[in-house]
């Protein structure tokens, strides 16, 4: 490992990646002074607010997985089937 370090280039490489994974961890964290984040940043108050909705996606039906079964299905035993015909 002190091989690799003795370059000049991957020596700053790895102290500039080891400056940005710090910066973006105390970004995440909120600045690092105040512990779990919260209000500790600079003062900003954010209300999240949500609403529930019941809608279905297209991938929620049991019939759109019952068609994608089926159509794999036919594509795989085509493909399989292909070269044993035999007359």
């Amino acid at each position: 490992m002190s091989k690799l370090l003795k370059r000049p280039y991957t020596l700053v490489l790895t102290a500039l990646n080891a400056v940005l994974f710090s910066a973006v961890a105390l970004a995440q964290s909120g600045g690092g002074s105040g512990g779990s984040g919260g209000s500790s940043g600079g003062g900003v108050s954010v209300d999240v607010g949500t609403t529930s909705t019941s809608t279905t996606t297209w991938y929620g039906q049991w019939w759109v997985w019952a068609v994608g079964v089926a159509v794999f299905l036919i594509i795989v035993i085509a493909l399989t089937n292909r070269g044993s015909r035999s007359a």
